[in-house]
């Protein structure tokens, strides 16, 4: 096995579930595409497996030889693109050693990987990246190109798995090309999450992120989609069922009360005719409002069973229609102030008379009437 993932959940800090008692398991060599909804947790789940978040409960198998590349880079901007590369420590080991520095302690840090230099450069340059040296700085690069310096540490590092999270974003044509070629030739557990259907349809199985937990699919992308649409169909059909159903339930039921209460009212009526004793007559009721109870409690559990069943088969449906962010809690307590503004306005240098004019303050018009003095405070919703 490559990944095996136990009765996994993860909790945000303000106590909101977003995903819970998750079980899977990935064997080595298996190419999976992970999807789902928008902010379902899909990013989340793959930083807990590459070991970069930890969950709030269950435990994850992960191997030992994996290769993470997230989706953002911000974290990295402080960095160099060997220390991005995870390489830093072997390359000045390097440079220690070959300045005349015989430590003990450079050898165990190289590890015997005396061309890593060249190998990093190499992978740099098989991505387009040559002249970009392993000194730069990380920050002041572009999404491309921080993209492709992780993508190229794929190569340089030979993992045993890779996760890669929207590694498409970035890409131009001949690097998302090139990035398919790559996961079509390796050898390597892959887990994808992309929005680049050509990218899913190169992966041979499909494992779905939902409230119902992780499902797992074989065939592409394409594939999962016709399953899924015919899955959907279904549902909707034993959905539409089920209303129609809770809908004559609920008719019988009322019109078995209606003409129980004629009957009552009819029956009543005989009996006071009939001469009946009023003990009696009481005798008659009781075992008449017994009968209609029974009979009550039995449309009840009927219309209770119709209605569980339908918030089953509703909770299986896509939540399509709602929108759903992920965002930490702030921890701040409500009606702290965030933001004071005092008399603030603005205004174009273009809306004065002329250039020499925009010296006078009579000649500059203000962009508001009125200058805007505001606060805002933890707790408002604008």
């Amino acid at each position: 096995m490559s990944f095996i993932i136990k009765d996994l959940s993860y909790i945000h800090t303000d106590k909101e579930i977003l995903f819970s008692h998750l079980h899977l398991s990935i064997n080595s060599g298996d190419k999976i595409a992970l999807t789902g909804n928008n902010g379902c947790g899909k990013s989340t789940l793959m930083r807990i497996l590459a070991g970069d978040l930890s969950p709030s409960s269950g435990t994850v198998l992960r191997p030992e030889h994996l290769y993470y590349v997230p989706q953002h880079f911000g974290q990295y901007d402080r960095q160099t693109i060997a220390q991005a590369l995870g390489i830093s420590h072997k390359l000045s080991a390097l440079h220690a050693i070959l300045s005349g520095d015989a430590t003990e302690k450079h050898f165990n840090t190289l590890n015997d990987d005396w061309n890593v230099e060249e190998r990093a450069q190499a992978s740099l340059d098989s991505w387009g990246l040559d002249g970009i040296t392993l000194s730069r700085p990380m920050e002041g690069l572009s999404g491309g190109e921080k993209t492709r310096i992780f993508l190229a540490g794929m190569e340089l590092h030979n993992p045993t798995a890779i996760l890669l999270d929207e590694p498409t974003n970035y890409l131009d044509a001949d690097g998302r090309e090139r990035l398919y070629n790559l996961i079509r030739r390796t050898s390597a557990t892959v887990l994808v999450i992309s929005h680049d259907r050509t990218l899913l349809n190169q992966l041979p199985a499909i494992c779905e992120l939902s409230s119902q937990g992780l499902t797992y699919y074989s065939g592409n992308y394409d594939f999962y989609k016709k399953q899924k649409t015919l899955q959907q169909n279904a549902l909707t059909q034993q959905l539409e069922e089920k209303q129609k159903a809770l809908r004559l339930a609920r008719k019988v039921a009322r019109e078995v009360e209606e003409r129980k209460a004629k009957q009552n009212v009819r029956g009543e009526k005989n009996s006071i005719k009939k001469g009946i004793p009023r003990i009696m007559m009481g005798a008659l009721k009781n075992n008449a409002e017994n009968s209609s109870s029974r009979l009550s409690s039995i449309h009840t559990e009927k219309t209770e069973k119709l209605q569980a069943e339908m918030s089953g088969i509703k909770s299986s449906l896509p939540q399509t229609d709602k929108l759903k962010t992920d965002f930490n809690a702030s921890h701040l307590h409500v009606g702290k102030v965030l933001v004071k503004a005092k008399d603030v306005n603005f205004h174009y240098p273009s809306l004065a008379a002329s250039p020499m004019e925009t010296t006078r303050p009579e000649a500059v018009k203000e962009l508001w009437s009125s200058s805007l003095t505001f606060q805002l405070r933890s707790g408002d919703r604008l």
